[in-house]
């Protein structure tokens, strides 16, 4: 029988706004950054990180990714009270070489290891043409996609592998040993860089927790199993249950060469060893790799833009099927969700607003007016 999870954190509050309640539908990209900031310097982060973390959080949700921004940010804070991530952590180089580094994330914030690991590799990658960074002790780095990008940014190619907290099994077993292994690849563009992230679940874990915190408790009935290997369609067994991966057999040879490539290789904990982030006071041991690739050791950067955009613009000119829409490619809708609430604001749900608002009034910062 698998163990039983503790998903209070997840359960937040209603999802419907009371009528006594005079919640913000939206707020603004920068406010919210700042206000993030201010908070995390409150439980112990230094102001640079605190503005790194904040800009990925913020980024995540403008890009609609609303699973991996601001919603578990209550936890974040609890975390950093609690002893579960260090928010005093600094990434330490363990081994090094010209193109490659070990480090230590020393139990720190995932999101500031993440992006301190990738201007590493982006550093060498400019000295060399490429460069590798492995890092372990870490934790979370939510949306792999925001390191990749960061790279692309940089005229280089970008990856992000993580793997996690274990919620799927290998196939035919009932052990949670592998987890949503995300895996993010990013190209540069001329107009937007295409990059691609998926995890290697049918969905992530986190989109439960989310549609638990909404209040919203049907899930499809191919997401998961239940603890005893039923399949199910209540969103709370999910959590407490088995995780399925995407075209069976792939997701589960994509979610183990991640965990070699990033908890193996680093020297880090692995499997069941992991931790559970809904445990505000444990590590998770969470590792991850980032790579950057210089693409003007292979052709001029501007040669590689032009010819990815033409590549895209044959791919959004192809002849379409009756009653198709309009084709995307990977990154695209983020980017243009990102323009959308850059000028709108970011919407937020009831319940999430609800949670923001409690954690400034715990500390004293309260939350940015509409």
């Amino acid at each position: 029988m698998l163990e039983a999870r503790n998903c209070a954190p997840y359960q937040f509050s209603s999802g419907e706004e009371n009528e006594n309640e005079n919640l913000p539908a939206r707020v603004g990209a920068d406010a919210l950054k700042d206000w993030c900031s201010r908070i995390l310097t409150c439980v112990g982060m230094n102001r640079d990180d605190a503005e790194v973390m904040a800009y990925i959080l913020v980024e995540t949700d403008l890009m609609g990714v609303d699973t991996h921004g601001v919603l578990k940010f209550p936890m974040y804070v609890s975390r950093a009270q609690k002893g579960g991530d260090n928010p005093k952590a600094k990434l330490q180089i363990v081994r090094e070489t010209p193109t490659t580094a070990l480090c230590d994330g020393q139990g720190g914030y995932g999101q500031v290891m993440g992006w301190r690991a990738m201007e590493l590799a982006i550093q060498k990658a400019r000295e060399t043409g490429v460069g590798f960074v492995s890092v372990a002790n870490s934790n979370t780095l939510t949306a792999c996609r925001i390191y990749s990008r960061l790279a692309t940014e940089h005229g280089c190619i970008g990856i992000c592998i993580t793997n996690g907290t274990p919620q799927m099994p290998p196939p035919g077993g009932m052990e949670r040993l592998l987890g949503t292994s995300p895996w993010s690849f990013g190209v540069p563009g001329k107009t937007f860089p295409v990059v691609f992230d998926m995890a290697c679940t049918v969905v992530g874990w986190t989109k439960l927790a989310m549609m638990a915190m909404r209040g919203e408790n049907t899930i499809p009935g191919d997401w998961a199993v239940t603890a005893e290997g039923r399949y199910t369609t209540d969103v709370m067994e999910a959590m407490n249950g088995l995780m399925l991966p995407f075209g069976g057999h792939k997701g589960y040879a994509l979610s183990c060469m991640a965990e070699l490539l990033t908890g193996v290789l680093s020297g880090g904990r692995v499997a069941d060893k992991l931790g559970y982030y809904g445990n505000h006071d444990q590590n998770t041991g969470i590792s991850h790799l980032l790579g950057a690739i210089k693409i003007d050791s292979f052709m001029p950067l501007e040669q590689f833009k032009e010819r990815v955009e033409r590549y895209v613009s044959r791919l959004k000119n192809c002849q379409k099927a009756e009653g198709a829409g309009e084709i995307f490619v990977p990154g695209e809708r983020s980017f243009l969700t990102a323009q959308k609430r850059s000028a709108e604001g970011i919407p937020l749900h009831p319940s999430l607003a609800r949670n923001l608002l409690a954690v400034g009034e715990e500390l004293g910062i309260l939350f940015p007016a509409v």
